[in-house]
C-alpha cells in the first residue's frame, strides 16, 4: 500500500497535482475523503484543459512553422526567378549584340526628293522602295544558283520593333540599328532625286564605303534606271554572286567580264583566291578556254592552298582534258580541307555542296557508282532527277532503274539531254547494240550545246574531243569499221585517259593484241589510281584466252576500286574458265553487293553454282536473271543452261 501511494504521488506530482492531497484523498486507512476527491476531479479538469491548451499551441506552431516555411520557399522561388530573369535578359542582350555584330547586309534608307515630284508620286520613299525590291530580286535570283552566302537587302526601318522605351523617347528598333551600326557590317544605300531644268530628274545613289552612281532621264526611263543603279549597287556589295547573277539571268559576256574584273581588282585578301576560281570557272565555262581556266584555278590554289572550291573547280578542269588522274587527286584535295578554313561566304551549306560533288566525282572516278548516285543530286536539282543518278544507274548495269529515273525526269520537266545521252549509249554498249551508240556517240555535241545554254564553242570542242570521239570511236571499232574509228580517234589527245583506253579497245578488236596492250600500259600509267583500264585489260586478255594474266588485272581493277562491280564479275568468269567455279562463287557475290541487277552477273552466278553442285542455288540466279535486262548472248545461254533446270 505504501508503494501504490509512492507511485500514485509520483505521477501525481509529473501531472501537476499536489502529493499532499493525493496523500490525503488515499487516507491512511486507503478510504477517499470526500473534500480530496472532490479536489483531485479539480485538479484533472485542470490537467486536461492544460494539456488541451498545450496541444492547440503545438497545433498553432506547427502550423506557424509549415507557413514560415513556405514563405521560405516562395522567398526562394523568388529569387530565383529573378535571378532567371536576370539571366535571361543577360543571355538576350549577348544574342542582341552577336546578332548585331553578325549584320553584313545592305540597308537602303529613305532618298530625298523636291515636293513636286513627291506629289507626283515618286518621292524619296517610293524611290527607296523601288530599289529595294529590285536589289532583292537581284539577290534572290543569284541566291538560287550559287553556294555562296550573300546579305540580307532591307529598307530602312523594315524591321523595327514599334515598342517605345518608357521616359527615353527611343523605341526599341531604334535601339536595334544603333546596335547594327555600331557593331555589325552593313553597307547602307542613300540617294537623292533632283530635278533638271530640262523637265528630267537625276538619281544620284550613294553605297557607304565611297562608291557613288549617277543616272538621268525622264520619269519613262526611272524604272531602268533604277535596274540599272540596282545592279551597280549589288555588283559593289556583293561581286561573287554578281557574277552568278549575271550568269543565272543568260548574260554570259557580261559575267565573264565581271569575273575578270572581281579578279583583278578585288580588294578582300579572304576572297582574292575565291576570285580567280570564279574567274577560272566562267573562263572554262563560258569562254570554253580549258587550259586558261586550268591557270587561273592553280592561282587560287597558290594563293589559298585551303580553298575548297579552288580545288573543285580545277578537278573539273583536268576532268575536261581528260587528265582523270589529277582530277581525281584535286577531288581528294578537295575533301581534305575544313569548313572554318574556308571564306565566310562559302562556309556552312556552300562548303557541304562542295564536298558532296568532290565525294561524286571521287567515287565516280573509281567505279562506285552506289555511292556516286547517293551524292548526285545536289542543291540544284532538289525534288527532281539529276543526269547524275541515270548514269549511275546505267553504269550499275541497272536498266530498269534508269529507265525509271528518265521517266520521272521527263515526267517532272526535267531536261538532262547530255546525261540521258550516256546513259542510253552505256546500255546500247552493254546490249551489244553498237549501231545505236554510234548514233548516239554522234548525237553527244548537239546534246551537249542543249544541256548547257552558256557553254562556248571552246568547252563544246573539248567536251567532244575527250567525250565525245572516244566513245562514237569505240562504236565505231565494234562495227568493223576500223578506218572511221581510227579518223575519229586520231584528233584526240594522248595524254586524254578515255582516248588512250579507246585506242586500246580498237587495237583489241583489230586483234592487234600487242598494240593494244601498249595502249593499255599508258592508260594505266597515266592514271594509275583508277580502276577503268585495268578492267578493259582484263577483258581484252580474257577474250585472247591468256586467263592467268586476265586475273592480274582484275586483281590491279580492284585493288584501286573496290567497290566496281565489272572487274569481280569478269574475274569470276576466269574463275569458270580455270574450272575453279567454287573460287568464282565468292567474286560473283561481292560483285552483286554493288550491281544486284546485273543480268548477266546472276547468269554466271547461276552457271557457277551449277558447276559447282548447287542446282537450286543456280535455279535461284536463273529466275533472278530473266527478270532483268539481258544482252542477246546472255538470253541464249541463259536457254541453254537454266531451261532443263526449270
Amino acid at each position: 500500500m505504501a508503494e501504490e501511494a509512492e507511485d500514485a504521488a509520483s505521477q501525481s506530482s509529473d501531472a501537476g497535482i499536489d502529493p499532499a492531497a493525493v496523500a490525503m484523498a488515499l487516507g491512511q486507512g486507503g478510504a477517499l475523503d470526500p473534500r480530496a476527491a472532490a479536489y483531485l476531479e479539480e485538479q484533472t479538469r485542470l490537467t486536461r484543459r492544460r494539456i488541451e491548451e498545450s496541444d492547440r499551441e503545438d497545433r498553432i506552431r506547427h502550423w506557424s512553422l509549415r507557413v514560415r516555411h513556405i514563405g521560405d520557399v516562395l522567398k526562394l522561388a523568388f529569387q530565383f526567378g529573378i535571378a532567371a530573369f536576370a539571366l535571361l535578359l543577360l543571355i538576350a542582350a549577348g544574342t542582341a549584340l552577336w546578332n548585331a555584330s553578325q549584320a553584313n547586309g545592305l540597308v537602303v534608307d529613305s532618298f530625298t526628293a523636291p515636293p513636286n515630284l513627291a506629289a507626283q508620286g515618286i518621292g524619296g520613299d517610293t524611290i527607296a522602295f523601288d530599289l529595294t525590291n529590285r536589289l532583292a530580286h537581284i539577290r534572290n535570283v543569284a541566291v538560287s544558283q550559287s553556294i555562296s552566302g550573300s546579305g540580307d537587302v532591307i529598307g530602312s526601318g523594315e524591321d523595327d520593333i514599334k515598342v517605345d522605351i518608357p521616359d527615353t523617347g527611343v523605341s526599341l528598333g531604334a535601339v536595334w540599328r544603333y546596335l547594327r551600326e555600331w557593331l555589325g557590317h552593313e553597307r547602307h544605300v542613300r540617294g537623292t532625286l533632283r530635278q533638271l531644268p530640262d523637265s528630267n530628274f537625276s538619281l544620284t545613289v550613294a553605297l557607304a564605303g565611297g562608291d557613288t552612281f549617277e543616272a538621268s532621264g525622264g520619269l519613262a526611263d526611272l524604272g531602268k534606271i533604277e535596274s540599272d543603279l540596282a545592279e551597280q549597287i549589288f555588283a559593289r556589295f556583293d561581286p561573287v554572286n554578281d557574277v552568278i547573277y549575271l550568269w543565272s539571268s543568260g548574260r554570259y559576256a557580261d559575267a565573264l567580264r565581271r569575273s575578270r574584273e572581281f579578279a583583278l581588282s578585288s580588294p578582300s585578301a579572304e576572297l582574292r583566291a575565291d576570285s580567280y576560281a570564279l574567274w577560272g570557272e566562267t573562263t572554262r565555262t563560258i569562254a570554253g578556254d580549258i587550259p586558261l581556266s586550268i591557270a587561273r584555278e592553280r592561282n587560287a590554289i597558290a594563293l589559298d592552298p585551303r580553298l575548297a572550291i579552288a580545288h573543285l573547280d580545277l578537278a573539273e578542269s583536268e576532268g575536261l582534258l581528260g587528265h582523270n588522274e589529277i582530277a581525281l587527286a584535286e577531288n581528294r584535295a578537295t575533301l581534305a580541307q575544313r569548313d572554318e578554313d574556308q571564306p565566310k561566304i562559302l562556309q556552312g551549306t556552300g562548303f557541304a555542296v562542295v564536298r558532296n560533288e568532290a565525294e561524286e566525282n571521287a567515287a565516280s572516278l573509281l567505279g562506285d557508282f552506289t555511292l556516286a548516285e547517293r551524292h548526285a543530286c545536289r542543291a540544284s536539282c532538289v525534288g527532281t532527277i539529276s543526269g547524275g543518278e541515270v548514269v549511275y544507274a546505267a553504269r550499275l548495269h541497272d536498266d530498269g532503274r534508269m529507265r525509271a529515273l528518265l521517266d520521272s525526269a521527263h515526267s517532272l520537266d526535267r531536261s538532262i539531254p547530255f546525261a540521258e545521252n550516256l546513259a542510253r549509249y552505256e546500255v546500247a554498249a552493254a546490249m551489244g547494240d553498237w549501231r545505236m551508240a554510234a548514233k548516239l556517240a554522234e548525237a553527244r555535241s548537239q546534246a551537249f550545246a542543249r544541256d548547257d545554254a552558256s557553254a562556248g564553242a571552246g568547252r563544246i570542242a573539248a567536251t567532244e574531243l575527250t567525250d565525245s570521239r572516244p566513245l562514237l570511236a569505240r562504236a565505231l571499232a565494234h562495227l568493223g569499221a576500223f578506218a572511221q574509228a581510227d579518223a575519229v580517234i586520231a584528233p584526240t589527245p594522248t595524254d586524254c585517259y578515255d582516248c588512250t583506253r579507246a585506242r586500246a579497245e580498237i587495237e583489241a578488236l583489230r586483234g592487234n593484241w600487242s598494240a593494244a596492250a601498249n595502249w593499255f600500259a599508258d592508260a594505266t600509267r597515266q592514271a594509275p589510281s583508277i580502276p577503268f583500264a585495268y578492267a578493259d585489260w582484263g577483258g581484252m586478255l580474257l577474250r585472247k584466252g591468256d586467263v592467268d594474266a586476265a586475273i592480274v588485272k582484275f586483281r590491279l581493277a580492284n585493288q584501286t576500286g573496290p567497290h566496281f562491280a565489272d572487274p569481280l564479275e569478269m574475274w569470276g568468269e576466269a574463275l569458270i574458265a580455270k574450272n575453279c567455279s567454287d573460287l568464282a562463287l565468292a567474286k560473283f557475290a561481292e560483285a552483286y553487293k554493288y550491281a544486284p541487277s546485273w543480268g548477266r552477273l546472276h547468269v554466271k552466278w547461276g552457271e557457277a553454282m551449277l558447276w559447282s553442285g548447287d542446282k537450286a542455288g543456280a535455279q535461284k540466279q536463273f529466275a533472278a536473271a530473266a527478270s532483268l535486262t539481258l544482252a542477246p548472248p546472255e538470253k541464249a545461254e541463259l536457254a541453254r543452261v537454266g531451261a532443263p533446270h526449270g
